[in-house]
């Protein structure tokens, strides 16, 4: 095996984990979403009330988990899929979000969560992985002969 078809296996590698990434953490948002809509998270709602008192129902959390976490995942997974230029990019940008969102999160609905240190360790592995689908995706572009050159 040639550097370049390690090259390869990595930058495949590196995508597919980033899309199952995202595609997990799409279908584990929309499920939080619905699961806030239902009520079964009413005493994460509750707890959030007395942390952030705007947060007075269940709404505003399952409206904020579906814009921050969902769709933005859901778009990079389309990107994705469709081999845009810029999937690897907003792959990237979305892990980032992820592990911010969760973070950011850990005061105001306590430490204990293990739902929410499994999606922060999936933010950061979405983010390594993006990162270096980005890297080799760059590289093979760099790489390849322009238009220009393979015509003449």
């Amino acid at each position: 095996m040639g550097t370049d078809d390690a090259t390869d296996v990595t930058s495949r590698a590196a995508r597919r984990t980033t899309l199952a990434l995202e595609a997990l953490t799409a279908v584990g948002a929309v499920a939080g979403v619905q699961g806030f809509l239902v009520g079964a998270f009413d005493p994460l709602v509750d707890q959030l009330h007395d942390a952030w008192p705007v947060v007075a129902g269940r709404v505003l959390p399952a409206v904020a988990l579906g814009a921050a976490v969902a769709l933005p995942q859901g778009l990079a997974l389309v990107l994705g899929v469709r081999r845009h230029p810029r999937a690897a990019d907003v792959g990237l940008v979305c892990g980032a979000a992820l592990t911010a969102w969760v973070t950011l999160q850990l005061p105001l609905i306590g430490w204990g969560s293990p739902v929410q240190w499994v999606f922060a360790g999936v933010g950061v592995v979405q983010v390594a992985a993006a990162t270096a689908w980005r890297r080799h995706e760059r590289r093979s572009r760099a790489t390849e002969p322009s238009s220009a050159a393979s015509r003449a």
